[in-house]
Formats: C-alpha cells, sequence, structure tokens
C-alpha cells in the first residue's frame, strides 16, 4: 500500500457550500475564501484549510453519489467525469443548488469513469465562485481499489502527493471581481504560499532514495503553471484522467486550467531539491509569480509517518 500524504472523502459522502472561509497567508494577510466542506469545522483540503476543497474518492464501475447542500446559490461540475446533463451541476443547462426557486440539496450519480485524476467546482458565476476557492480534486482509483497504482495494470508507486494549482486576486477577495482586470498576487500550491509551502507536508515530497512518487497535477487556477521538480527528470504517465499511449520523460510541463497530469518522478540517492510552478499570463507567457516547496530525499528508511528512521 503506498503512502499518500492527504485525507480524502470515499464516496458515497455530502458536502455543504459555504462562503464563511478564510486563509492567511505566508506575508501574514488574511484573505475571505468559499469552499465545499464536509465537516462541522469547516475543513477543506486535507482538513486542516478551507481551499482548496476535500479530495474525493471512488473506484472504477462504482455508482457514485455526492450530495450538495446549499443555503446560497451553488453547484458541483465534476469536470472531465463522463457524466449526464442532469449531473453535470452546469446549471445554464442543468439547476443550481440554493437560492430562490432552487432545490437545498442535490445529490450527484454517475458511474466511475476510467482511474484518474479529475476536480469539481462550483459553475455559478464560475469566475468568482472558482477564484474563491470552490474546487478540489477527485480521484478514481483502479476498478480493484488498490492505492499503489495509476489504473488497473498500470504504474505502480511508493508515494503519493497532489499539488493543485493556486492562485488569489486578493482585490477579489474583498468584493471587487468583476471590476478589475483579474491580476493575481499570490501564487501557491495546495492553497499554501511561501514558507507555509514548504512547511506543508501535503505538498513538500518526502522520499526515500528509490521510492517511486505519484504527483497528481491539478489545473486549478486561471493561470497555466509550469511545473519542474527541481531539475529531476519525470515520467508522464496520464493526461486529464486517461493512460499516455505512450509516457515520455520531461524536467518539466505545463498545466493550464483545468488540465490535469499524473507524472511519476523516481527519487535519486539522496538529497534536497526545489520544486515549483512557475505560473505565466495567459496573454502574453510573462512570468507573473512563483510558488516553490521542498523535495527531500533521505538514503534511510522512512516509517509512516515520514520521519527518518535509525
Amino acid at each position: 500500500m503506498a503512502i499518500k500524504s492527504f485525507t480524502s472523502l470515499t464516496a458515497p459522502t455530502s458536502v455543504t457550500a459555504r462562503m464563511n472561509g478564510s486563509e492567511t497567508l505566508a506575508d501574514g494577510t488574511t484573505l475571505s475564501t468559499w469552499y465545499f466542506t464536509n465537516g462541522a469545522n469547516g475543513a477543506g483540503f486535507n482538513g486542516d484549510r478551507s481551499v482548496p476543497s476535500p479530495v474525493i474518492e471512488a473506484n472504477e464501475g462504482d455508482n457514485v453519489e455526492i450530495t450538495l447542500n446549499s443555503m446560497m446559490e451553488h453547484s458541483m461540475h465534476l469536470h472531465g467525469l463522463d457524466v449526464d446533463q442532469q449531473n453535470d451541476g452546469v446549471p445554464a443547462l442543468s439547476f443550481a443548488v440554493g437560492g430562490a426557486g432552487n432545490p437545498s440539496s442535490y445529490t450527484y450519480t454517475f458511474v466511475a469513469p476510467h482511474a484518474g485524476t479529475y476536480l469539481y467546482h462550483c459553475h455559478v458565476d464560475t469566475n468568482k465562485h472558482f477564484e474563491m476557492g470552490m474546487f478540489g480534486t477527485i480521484i478514481i482509483r483502479p476498478r480493484d481499489g488498490s492505492t499503489d497504482k495509476v489504473w488497473d495494470n498500470g504504474p505502480t508507486f511508493d508515494k503519493e502527493y497532489i499539488w493543485q494549482l493556486t492562485t488569489y486576486d486578493s482585490s477579489w477577495h474583498s468584493g471587487n471581481s468583476g471590476l478589475t482586470r483579474y491580476s493575481p498576487d499570490y501564487f501557491m500550491i495546495n492553497g499554501k504560499d511561501g514558507v507555509n509551502a514548504d512547511n506543508d507536508p501535503t505538498t513538500a515530497i518526502i522520499a526515500n532514495a528509490g521510492d517511486k512518487v505519484l504527483v497528481r497535477i491539478n489545473g486549478t487556477s486561471y493561470l497555466p503553471g509550469i511545473v519542474r521538480m527541481g531539475g529531476l527528470q519525470f515520467e508522464v504517465v496520464a493526461s486529464d484522467g486517461r493512460p499516455l499511449a505512450q509516457s515520455y520523460t520531461a524536467a518539466e510541463i505545463l498545466c493550464a486550467a483545468g488540465e490535469r497530469y499524473d507524472i511519476i518522478l523516481t527519487m535519486p540517492s539522496s538529497g534536497q531539491y526545489i520544486g515549483s510552478i512557475e505560473y505565466r499570463d495567459i496573454r502574453n507567457a510573462k512570468v507573473l509569480g512563483t510558488a516553490t516547496t521542498t523535495i527531500t530525499v533521505y538514503r534511510n528508511i522512512l516509517d509512516s509517518d515520514g520521519q527518518e528512521s535509525s
């Protein structure tokens, strides 16, 4: 069984849309956030932050049920999943949940397709709601439920991480969305920036020499990002929830909004590296900001908590 760096919900599950969150960034700034949660404490991803929202898992072939509860108008769009119009969470084509004239609860149902990495997000006033944090990752595991294979009879791995691209335009979080051009001033991985990303166990990669580490890269930012693993080569094995006909080796990969890549990093003998996501302006490819975190490789065996053992 592989070690994963994050907690997750297992379908069938229920989440509630909330608009009362906040996140404190590395420079001490606190921004308001909106999010999906299944906990009374308002926790999203990994149970310790509001943004991103929780990871939801199911197995290939499962009859999946995800119930959304909301007082205000929201939805859950299942991006990249093979679902019917009724369950696709696009209000213009179906309906929203919450708000005047809408049900306060709805259970989205679908049959889990190919094993892979997907995302979900609110599709009401998408620009605003996505920016505020209403998105998360969906993982479809192989049919047998194994947690150390990317898909049935596919590549195996020892540890698993998700890197969810995240950017904030702080002015949008103070009520100015739609009034100004989107100009992000915070650049993150999994909702963490600066020293917070370095110290975040869901983001900073720690593994043994020779370990195969699966990193699910999820394009949950409006900006494209160039993902690098500190100069280390990795194998790209899947894209947008589908295995590649032929995997390939790379030292960087460009992930645009809505895209997903599954990459496998085989750890070298030892050392520390700086992983990064370089966010680019979609209009002119100018670098707007970079998020970094650490990649640490030990020679000795790590225990299940990621600590070096003797």
